[in-house]
């Protein structure tokens, strides 16, 4: 067994390795950068290195810091240098055991177009695509013209959807291989692209498998990953459902089939695409997947364990036939971002206040520094149950029950979509949540924290510190003589409201926003828990009673599941609130009302997210047209394109290569005649 093993990886997959080591009896070696300091599992590590920034793709440093700290054997997780085959060849001519497969093999499957080469001689169904992954733009457009369209851009040098796009014409091609090529080169320190023939309406199915160094090979069952966006996975389940059983073992077999014929060692994952009953191998992961979690769930297998103990020259710990699994198993992935806003990245200083009843991963306690400079995933909440159904409720909840401040997540989001009656009857596919619009289908989170500020503010008891500021005085907007009782004018996020103030019934305001006819009820909820902020009021607002579909009480309904409302967490900040509603966090303010209609294009276009500002094609003075692309602000390996506004002549007001805040105005474009 492995004595000291180096845990190449930072966060919750470090923390998880961290577990079974400590489990087993084996010391490790953590690594760290400045924002990894406080994280947890560096508390029983036996030494941790710092690394200077970056450090996590530094395999010279890495390697030093196994050799400098005693230890045999290094795990590198998953991301970073995981499928890194140069890394693993480097670890093991220190003389150090590398907790995965062989670098020939590592080699051979990180170009996905090799990949899928080997796979097809060894029987496996692949679909059309690149023969090698290359950087060659021009190459890469020719060999486009030949796969047809629709296909995907993937990164040959790694996974979780970062640097994919979609084309369904030529169209936007070079641009869309320029920005893959950027995106893999920061995440993966290998540009290299490859192309594939893009399959629509399909599920993404994954196989678990595992191979020793005698030529032993299992799979572990599979996996449903199709609840992606972006091709970045969000909830996972294990095992598939609806899948008939014919196909269930022919797609194991060709998982186990392919295994062999690599000779493989340690743990990976077939990646497929399923249509109908038909299936295609898209990629295999040589490493531990994110959803890994949900397999050991089912099975009651630690994955790490049989990791380390194959990478000590052990024998599979379990033939084929003693691998079962019972019930279901569901992962839900907790990001920083704000699904009703383009989901742009949310980093920030975050404080759990409550976890839920479930297996959490992650790698802090409580309060977390979200920085741009990682991949905005910040634990998994893996819910498991008897029947699929269960597993699915138990996640919703849990995704619900979780509590937070000082940033958005996507959790909110998250649990309408488990609830959401597609998902339930296992009939959506990959493309699911990208056509899925989160206000459209599940209400406006901005008009939700109006009515829950205001709803705050005309607190029947009065005894709360809601109207402290209210403008003319704790009463001056109710009008007590009955019908409409007023309004206030408030601002989302900078976005005006008005609500008004309908009547009353006990603890239960009437409220309706801009021009909905129908009353929307808030009422005040549980009493603020003692970690809560001391000026915090929990609100529900929607309820059970019959409304118009056009009216927001409907949408906050609809929201969770139909018939309950919305909890919302308002907190006084300064002069105004902060109001957390579906997962997200909005600033509310007083405001004099400014009517939307037939105003002006606003002449600033600023950052949607901090970050940094990774190109800029304009220059100031130079004419602009509506739409016209003027630069990309990059943070967490995402990024977002700034586009004109309108026409008209441009300033720049930051340069390429420029760090950049939330709403910082980057580009003024002033009418023509203006800026002569």
């Amino acid at each position: 067994m492995i004595a000291r093993l180096l845990i190449a990886n930072r966060g919750e997959v470090a923390a998880r390795i961290a577990r079974t080591c400590d489990r087993l009896g084996i010391e490790y070696v953590t690594v760290s950068v400045a924002e990894d300091r406080e994280l947890t599992y560096h508390a029983a590590a036996v030494s941790t290195v710092e690394l200077p920034a970056g450090g996590h793709l530094d395999a010279t440093a890495l390697i030093r810091a196994a050799t400098e700290t005693g230890c045999d054997a290094v795990h590198p997780g998953y991301g970073f240098l995981s499928e890194n085959a140069e890394f693993a060849r480097a670890v093991r001519a220190a003389g150090l055991v590398f907790v995965g497969p062989s670098s020939r093999v590592i080699e051979s499957m990180a170009d996905k177009a090799s990949a899928r080469r080997v796979m097809a001689e060894a029987g496996v169904p692949v679909l059309p695509g690149t023969t090698h992954a290359s950087d060659d733009i021009d190459a890469l457009v020719e060999a486009a013209a030949t796969i047809g369209y629709p296909l995907i851009v993937k990164p040959a040098g790694g996974g979780g959807g970062k640097g994919m796009s979609v084309l369904y014409s030529p169209n936007g091609l070079r641009e869309a291989l320029a920005s893959a090529s950027r995106t893999a080169i920061a995440a993966f320190a290998d540009g290299r692209l490859h192309l594939e023939r893009y399959v629509e309406h399909a599920r993404h199915i994954e196989v678990q498998v595992f191979g020793d160094e005698f030529g032993g090979a299992v799979h572990l069952f599979d996996r449903d990953c199709s609840l992606q966006r972006r091709h970045q996975k969000v909830i996972e389940e294990a095992p598939a459902p609806r899948i008939p059983e014919p196909v269930r073992a022919a797609m194991s077999g060709a998982a186990v089939q392919g295994t062999k014929a690599l000779q493989y060692v340690g743990a990976g994952t077939f990646e497929f695409l399923l249509v109908g009953d038909e299936f295609f191998f898209i990629e295999m992961n040589t490493r531990l997947q994110v959803e890994h979690t949900v397999t050991e769930e089912i099975t009651g297998v630690d994955l790490v364990e049989w990791q380390v103990r194959v990478a000590a020259g052990e024998p599979l710990p379990a033939e084929q036939a003693d691998i079962t699994y019972s019930g279901a198993s569901v992962q839900v992935r907790m990001y920083a971002e704000d699904p009703f806003r383009s989901f742009l990245p949310c980093p920030g200083e975050l404080e759990v206040t409550h976890w839920p009843a479930v297996r959490v991963e992650r790698a802090f306690t409580r309060s977390l520094r979200v920085t741009g400079g990682f991949d905005p995933m910040i634990a998994k909440l893996v819910a498991t149950g008897a029947t699929r159904d269960e597993a699915l409720a138990s996640a919703r909840r849990a995704s619900l029950d979780l509590r937070w401040t000082g940033i958005s997540t996507n959790l909110g989001f998250a649990a309408r979509v488990l609830a959401a009656p597609i998902v339930a009857a296992a009939e959506h596919d990959t493309a699911y949540l990208d056509r899925l619009d989160p206000v459209a289908e599940f209400g406006d989170p901005d008009a939700v924290a109006a009515l829950a500020v205001a709803g705050a503010l005309s607190a029947a008891d009065r005894t709360t510190p809601w109207s402290a500021g209210a403008p003319g005085g704790d009463r001056a907007w109710l009008d007590p003589a009955g019908g409409d009782l007023g309004g206030i004018d408030l601002t989302v996020d900078g976005r005006p409201f008005t609500v008004r103030v309908s009547g009353y019934d006990g603890d239960t305001v009437l409220l309706r926003v801009d021009s909905d006819a129908a009353p929307v009820p808030v009422t005040r909820g549980e009493v603020a828990a003692p970690h809560s902020h001391p000026a915090s009021s929990v609100l529900a607002v929607g309820g059970t009673t019959d409304a118009p579909a056009h009216s927001h009480r409907t949408h906050a309904d609809r929201a969770t599941g139909g018939r309950d409302s919305t909890r919302c967490v308002v907190t006084r900040q300064g002069a105004g609130w902060e109001c957390q509603v579906a997962g997200v966090t909005r600033e509310v303010r007083y405001a004099e009302y400014r009517a939307l209609g037939g105003t002006s294009a606003d002449p600033e276009i600023r950052s949607p997210m901090p970050g940094t500002l990774v190109r800029l094609l304009v220059e100031s003075g130079a004419p602009v047209e509506e739409g016209q692309l003027l630069g990309v602000v990059e943070a967490m390996k995402l990024e977002h394109e700034l586009t004109a506004s309108h026409a008209g002549i441009v300033t720049v007001n930051a340069a390429e290569g420029a760090v950049v805040t939330t709403d910082q105005p980057l580009f003024l474009i002033e009418e023509r005649g203006a800026a002569l």
